[in-house]
Parts: C-alpha cells; sequence; structure tokens
C-alpha cells in the first residue's frame, strides 16, 4: 500500500515539478537563443559594406543577377533559386543590371551598384542560421550548455561569417540545409500524431526546405540523403512485425505515400517552377548560347533585331537540354583548366588546411582569406572522432553482453519517461537516435566528395562543419551532463503526504532536485557549463586572431601577416610594412 502511494504521488510531483521547470527552462533558452542570434548578427554585419570592391565569387553572381534584370541568357553549373532571390532583391532595389562587365577588385561605388544591399541578404541568412542551430539541438531536448556550443561553434566560425556574409550562394544553402534538418526533427517529434494538421505542416515545412536546398546547389542533394535514410529507418521499425504494436499494410503505404508525395513530388515542381522563371525571364540572345543547341537558340530573341526566331521548344524539351548540360559541366569541372592555387581535396577539410585568397589590396594592403576557426573545427572534428570511438566501444562491449551505458541518463530529461539507457532521456537513445542522426548529416554532406574528381575548395565542408557543430554539442552533454542513476542525490526529502491514515516520506525527482543544487546552473551541470566555456572561449580567441583577415580590415604588419601564416597558409603582405 505504501509503495503504490508513494508511486502515485511520486509521479504527481514529477508532472508538478516539470511544468515549472519546463516554463523556466523554456524563459532561460529564450534569453540564450536571443543572445547567441545577437552575438551572430553583430559577426556577420559588422563591417559589412568593406571592402566597397567585388570580392572573389561576387563577380559572378553580381554577373548573372545583371543578366536576369537585363533578360539575356546565360549558363551556370547551378540551379536557378539562389541568383533568383538576388535578382528579385536587385529588381526591387530598382537596379537595372547596366555594369556588367564585373571583376574582382572592381568598385561597386564607382560603378553605381547597390553592394551593401546585396550583402544584407546572405549576412541575415548566415545570422537565422545561427538561430536555427540552437533550435536544432533544442528541439532535440538538449540542456543549455549543449545548445549554446552548437550555435556558438558557427556564430563565430570564421569561414562561415567569410563565405555567407557576401554575395554567394552558399548563405542560402547553409540556411536551407539548416531548416531541413530542423523541420525534420519537429516533423519526427509527432509520431504519434500522424496526419494531424501539425504532422503535415512540418513534413511539407522539410520537403520546401529540401527543395530550396536542390534548387539552389547539387550538392543539396545530400541533405535528401540525410532525411531520405532518416525516412527509411523511420518506416523501417513502423513495419517492424517484432515491436507490440501491430500496424496494417494499408497504414504502412499511407505513410509512404504522405512521405514521397510531400518530399519528392512537391520538392521535385517546386524545383522545376524556379527553371521555368529563369526560362521565362531569359529570352534574349547572350553569352550562355554557346553552350546551347541551335534549336534552342532559335527560341531566344536577337539582341539585334529583338524580335521572336521562328523555332520554338516546350519547357520540358529546354529543360531537360539545360539539365543534362548542367550535369555534365558539374563533372567536368576545372578538369579542363590548370590547377586552382586554392584547391584542396576533402581529407584537408575537417581540419581546414585549405584556404581561399577572397580579396587583396596593394593600395592598403589589406586582404581577405577564407579559412575555418581552427580552434572550433579541430574541436568539432575531434568530437566527431570520439563519438565514433564512444558508439564502436559501445557496440564491443554489448556484444560481449555488458551494458557500458547502463542507467546512464541525461540530467535535462524528458518529462515523464523512464530512466533507463534506452529511454528519450538515456545516453544510448541520444546517441543512436539524435548524434547519429547530426553524425549522418555530417557524413552525407562530407563522403560524397571524395568519389569526385572535380574542382573543389574549402567553402563545399560547410554544410558538413555546422553538423560537426551539432555532434560537438551533443557529446558535450553526454560527458559533462548526464551521471548514473544510482548517483542521484537522496537526502533533501521535503514532501509528505497524509493518505489513509499513514505518513508517507515522499523523494522529488532527482533529475528535477538536482537542478537547484549549489553545482548547478540553468538545470545543467558547472562541469558543462566549464566545458562550454573553454571550447567559445578557444573558439572566440581565434575569432579575434584572424579578425583582419576575415573582415579585409584593419591592415596588419608584416609580422603580424607572418604571425598568422599557420597550418601551410600562405598570405599576401608578409615581407611588407604596416599599412
Amino acid at each position: 500500500m505504501k509503495e503504490a502511494i508513494f508511486a502515485s504521488t511520486r509521479t504527481s510531483l514529477v508532472k508538478r515539478n516539470t511544468m515549472i521547470n519546463s516554463a523556466g527552462h523554456g524563459r532561460q533558452h529564450k534569453i540564450a537563443l536571443s543572445i547567441i542570434t545577437a552575438l551572430a548578427f553583430f559577426t556577420r554585419f559588422c563591417g559589412l559594406s568593406y571592402p566597397s570592391e567585388i570580392v572573389f565569387d561576387e563577380a559572378h553572381i553580381m554577373r548573372f543577377t545583371s543578366w536576369y534584370l537585363t533578360r539575356t541568357y546565360f549558363f551556370d553549373l547551378h540551379p536557378p533559386f539562389g541568383k533568383l532571390l538576388y535578382a528579385f532583391l536587385g529588381w526591387a532595389l530598382g537596379y537595372e543590371g547596366h555594369f556588367v562587365p564585373y571583376e574582382v577588385g572592381k568598385s561597386y561605388i564607382t560603378n553605381g551598384v547597390p553592394y551593401l544591399a546585396f550583402r544584407v541578404m546572405p549576412a541575415l541568412l548566415s545570422t537565422l542560421t545561427v538561430a536555427v542551430v540552437y533550435l536544432i539541438m533544442w528541439e532535440s531536448g538538449y540542456a543549455l550548455p549543449a545548445c549554446v556550443v552548437a550555435a556558438g561553434l558557427v556564430s563565430l566560425d570564421n569561414a562561415h561569417i567569410a563565405q555567407t556574409r557576401l554575395v554567394y550562394l552558399d548563405a542560402i544553402l547553409v540556411f536551407a540545409v539548416a531548416c531541413s534538418l530542423l523541420c525534420y526533427i519537429k516533423f519526427s517529434k509527432l509520431k504519434e500524431q500522424a496526419f494531424s494538421k501539425q504532422w503535415w505542416t512540418w513534413l511539407s515545412l522539410t520537403g520546401l526546405a529540401l527543395s530550396c536546398d536542390i534548387s539552389t546547389k547539387y550538392v543539396g542533394f545530400f541533405t535528401y540523403m540525410t532525411v531520405g535514410t532518416a525516412v527509411a529507418i523511420d518506416l523501417w521499425e513502423l513495419f517492424d512485425i517484432t515491436s507490440h504494436r501491430v500496424v496494417s499494410i494499408l497504414e504502412v503505404s499511407k505513410h509512404v505515400v504522405a512521405r514521397a508525395f510531400a518530399l519528392v513530388i512537391v520538392p521535385f515542381i517546386l524545383y522545376l517552377f524556379w527553371f521555368q522563371v529563369h526560362l521565362a525571364i531569359l529570352t534574349r540572345s547572350g553569352p550562355g548560347d554557346d553552350h546551347m543547341s541551335l534549336a534552342f537558340v532559335e527560341t531566344l530573341s536577337s539582341n539585334l533585331t529583338l524580335g521572336p526566331r521562328p523555332k520554338s521548344l516546350s519547357f520540358f524539351q529546354k529543360w531537360f537540354e539545360l539539365q543534362g548540360l548542367m550535369f555534365e559541366y558539374n563533372g567536368i569541372l576545372g578538369l579542363q583548366d590548370p590547377k586552382h592555387p586554392y584547391e584542396s581535396r576533402p581529407w584537408q577539410w575537417p581540419l581546414s588546411l585549405g584556404g581561399v585568397n577572397f580579396w587583396e589590396s596593394d593600395a592598403t594592403r589589406q586582404q581577405i582569406f577564407f579559412v575555418g576557426n581552427i580552434a572550433g573545427w579541430w574541436i568539432a572534428s575531434s568530437a566527431l572522432v570520439v563519438f565514433v570511438s564512444v558508439m564502436i566501444v559501445d557496440r564491443l562491449f554489448l556484444g560481449r553482453g555488458m551494458n557500458l551505458l547502463h542507467d546512464r541518463k541525461f540530467i535535462f530529461e524528458i518529462p515523464d519517461t523512464p530512466s533507463t539507457s534506452d529511454s528519450p532521456s538515456g545516453a544510448r537513445h541520444r546517441l543512436c537516435r539524435s548524434a547519429s542522426f547530426f553524425f549522418l548529416a555530417w557524413a552525407a554532406h562530407y563522403f560524397p566528395f571524395y568519389v569526385m574528381s572535380r574542382q573543389m575548395m574549402l567553402h563545399s565542408y560547410l554544410p558538413a562543419h555546422l553538423a560537426s557543430t551539432l555532434v560537438t554539442g551533443s557529446l558535450v552533454e553526454f560527458f559533462f551532463d548526464s551521471r548514473p542513476v544510482e548517483e542521484e542525490p537522496i537526502d533533501t526529502m521535503p514532501d509528505r503526504k497524509e493518505e489513509s491514515g499513514q505518513t508517507v516520506q515522499l523523494r522529488s525527482s532527482p533529475s528535477l532536485l538536482s537542478r537547484g543544487t549549489s553545482r548547478r546552473f540553468a538545470g545543467s551541470s558547472a562541469a558543462s557549463w566549464i566545458a562550454c566555456g573553454s571550447i567559445l572561449s578557444a573558439t572566440f580567441a581565434f575569432w579575434c586572431f584572424w579578425f583582419s583577415l576575415t573582415y579585409g580590415y584593419p591592415g596588419l604588419s608584416a609580422e603580424g601577416v607572418r604571425r598568422r601564416q599557420i597550418l601551410g597558409i600562405r598570405l599576401f603582405y608578409a615581407h611588407d610594412q604596416l599599412v
């Protein structure tokens, strides 16, 4: 009888404390999210107008924008969505695209180009990407330190800052990748509400984000691989005949059709839509004519006559021809040209062993050199190795009948769940489900590059790096914010309840109680906050160290430049005097 009373009252107490603490943690997360987003805004928008010259690949994107605005046909390797966003922005700004001969180092101001407004869009998307990274961790059930570590590593990363605050496509791509992961996580949490309004909403938003991925750059297909693998596992578990839940073939078929519709058919229709817009705008002969067939070119208006040519092709005929050429040229990119001085291979990327010179000015002896935050990248790459090691060791122990993670759980647990190692708050569940999904995202965005022979540079690693920061955050919680259940405090038992004339001593939920001890802050252990602070301090130190080479100012002395020639990096003006 006492046991029944104790179990009933303890459950009620846990639920009551859970509601109170959930509200408190929600406020803490919102405050942390606001702070980390503000930091990202500062790191992206700081000195955004400098330099007022064309920087590296801005030459390509601004050239494409001008051709869109003058309706001049061109050919490019990438799908049109990202370029159309810039063209729409230019149209909204009233820019007529008059300055077509874009070259690196040319002045925007002299030629009347509203370049700052163009840079605002990628900088804003990059800022929002950091917020989405935080939300991914929060939605996955992680505590404050884990969320702050993951988002902070992206917020202070020199590579993300340099690549996504300029007029490039990468800010759009990385933002779409992050949104794809977040939307799928939101969707996967609604398994018990299948086919509800919320379920359809997040499934559809996942498909929309995936469409933006693949419609910006074809490496967005790697995000499809990530989500597709997770969907396949989800469907397999739904159809698992060994489980206690009986699922009919009809129900499984409904799930398959719903996912196929929302994640394949609708995104593909949207993908075709952007090509339709692309071809509808570019109706005049231009530099892209040389790549196309005579029949295709004859559908364009001549720049001389401005009259339509007699030949006509359907949209699908033009799309098939264009799509085939895009795949062909993507496969041979750079193979027919001399090796690029800043070309790198995938094995160099996790440790940021390659870099790219974006811009330099002989007049001011200033430069922008694209490289990852060495401290942050090495920490994140080390976390990947540690994650794989933990998973392998755990499996080896399980094979010998030993449960390495037995009864180990996270302090910041999901309410009303048992405290076993395989429960949502358990260590194995987090590693095998949440952290493994992040690791899958990293692997899917990284390993395919090994089978490519095309020209590649360090910026291709940015989506994979984002995923590695998620793994890092999850390991911070695993190592520093979880503990064996038997170590939970039992000495404080303030609550009592009278029932049936008996007095029963009640014990508060251990994980909830521990949040109030002196060794904890905002629901997490002191050790997790120390780990969080150490990681971000090292990352912040390198961000400061590389500030001049990320933002292009202020100038460095020759000695300052030489001190930054690390890991084989070669910079300009290493032997000049301070400007």
